[in-house]
């Protein structure tokens, strides 16, 4: 414990899921956390949460797709604690159908919230790190960035190119001690995982089993399991890595897709 004492993280969809699970970490690492949701409602139960653990922790609602919300995010946290030293890039969202059936309106949404807000948020937390001369991005991708999934172009699209962009913003913002890397889960046993897997089951549950299946470990992966490698990436124990993708699937490339 203690990994990130003095620190100030903030935390986008911090509210809930892997967002709250990296959050709920972080706080226990000794870290000062902002929470960064659209939310109201679900920014005040995760706070409640994690000061009921002894955390510090406040929450900010922001619309990540408008550039004048993320800015007063950053404003506002620095006003508060009076230093960023960790961004996580976790808010996201998804959508299941088939390319032949794409809506445009769908497109624009899930690309503005997983492409747009990751970089709007960057654009300005960057500004403040460049000054401090030090800093982590930490932007939350997905296995299917190298392994896409069936009904799933758009999503898949979208976290292919936070891959790319982490490798890019590695390469611009290393000059000024900024670390850029991206962690990509696997199959996570949350509501996301649970919906896609209805949504593209020709028999109840075949696609979770599938799932299932597909892992080396036996099992499917928690937040917590997400909030151990953004905890190694936002310490010092990290302080040589940069622009680099972790999987975090339980070993599910091993395998290949789901049958």
């Amino acid at each position: 414990m203690g990994r990130l004492n003095g620190q100030v993280a903030i935390v986008t969809g911090g509210a809930r899921g892997i967002g709250l699970g990296i959050a709920s970490r972080f706080a226990r690492e000794g870290a000062s956390v902002v929470l960064a949701q659209r939310s109201a409602e679900e920014g005040a139960d995760a706070v409640a949460s994690i000061t009921a653990e002894g955390g510090r922790v406040i929450t900010i609602t922001t619309d990540i797709t408008l550039e004048s919300s993320v800015q007063g995010l950053i404003e506002q946290t620095v006003a508060t604690f009076g230093r960023l030293d960790v961004l996580v890039n976790n808010a996201g969202t998804g959508v299941v159908e088939q390319v032949w059936d794409l809506n445009y309106t769908d497109y624009e949404r899930v690309m503005n919230v997983n492409v747009g807000g990751t970089l709007l948020c960057t654009k300005f937390a960057s500004r403040v790190m460049k000054e401090a001369g030090r800093g982590s991005i930490i932007n939350i991708s997905s296995i299917q960035g190298v392994l896409p999934l069936a009904q799933s172009a758009v999503y898949a699209a979208t976290k292919g190119a936070v891959d790319l962009i982490t490798k890019q913003n590695a390469l611009d913002l290393g000059p000024f001690g900024i670390r850029v890397n991206a962690i990509a889960p696997g199959y996570i046993d949350n509501p996301m995982m649970h919906e896609y897997c209805d949504l593209v089951s020709q028999t109840p549950g075949s696609a979770l089993a599938a799932a299932k299946k597909a892992i080396p470990l036996g099992r499917l992966g928690s937040p917590d399991d997400i909030a151990g490698a953004a905890v190694f990436f936002a310490s010092d124990d990290a302080a040589w890595v940069t622009g680099t993708t972790l999987l975090v699937d339980g070993g599910s490339l091993c395998h290949g897709p789901l049958a």
